[in-house]
């Protein structure tokens, strides 16, 4: 028995997914576990996303963890962490609505860069990185951070509650600095709750 059918049997949707690239069976299980993870946020759980399917997913060694497009995942196979996995499944999500998920909550958390250009002109600066308006960011900002990545890394905060503290802590970003112990607590993690419990 193949190893794509053990997953067919424990994940139903995997037949409709399309999956290229070398990697070990470990990937797609990771792939698959992340989707499922998604689904049984949601409240009550969902079926398999229509975007899902719609997905093109790859395994691919690139330079980045991830890169995620509108209707496409790549994942760098020789790192693959559940929460890279997820994370670039929160970014298809968005994309699959041309990206209004991510802008909502950042005008929900009046977040933003204060001048655009000034960000890009000097990244390096930490005065002019993204403004995380009701803080805190999930696990912290860097010169590469904005809104995209914000919803993306509280989707992914908010399934791994416990592992977002800890790298918030460790890059200098506690939690316990804006008066929270929980990602779930946090403006962002109220927003993402809002989403798995009304779509």
């Amino acid at each position: 028995m193949s190893a794509a059918h053990d997953l067919a049997k424990n994940y139903d949707f995997y037949p409709q997914l399309s999956i290229k690239g070398t990697r070990q069976p470990a990937a797609d299980e990771m792939l698959c576990g992340a989707i499922l993870k998604l689904q049984q946020a949601f409240v009550p759980p969902v079926l398999p996303f229509d975007w899902v399917g719609a997905v093109n997913y790859e395994f691919k060694e690139i330079k980045q963890l991830g890169l995620t497009s509108k209707g496409s995942v790549v994942l760098n196979p020789r790192y693959i962490t559940e929460w890279t996995v997820v994370h670039e499944l929160a970014h298809a999500w968005d994309a699959a609505n041309d990206w209004l998920i991510s802008d909502i909550m950042r005008k929900e958390t009046h977040s933003g860069f204060f001048c655009r250009w000034l960000h890009f002109r000097f990244r390096e600066r930490k005065l002019f990185w993204y403004h995380v308006g009701s803080p805190p960011a999930p696990c912290g900002v860097d010169k590469n951070f904005n809104a995209k990545e914000d919803f993306a890394e509280s989707v992914t905060a908010y399934l791994f509650s416990e592992e977002a503290r800890r790298r918030a802590s460790k890059r200098g970003f506690a939690y316990e600095t804006n008066g929270y112990t929980n990602f779930h607590d946090t403006p962002r993690g109220q927003f993402i709750h809002s989403l798995f419990r009304n779509g």
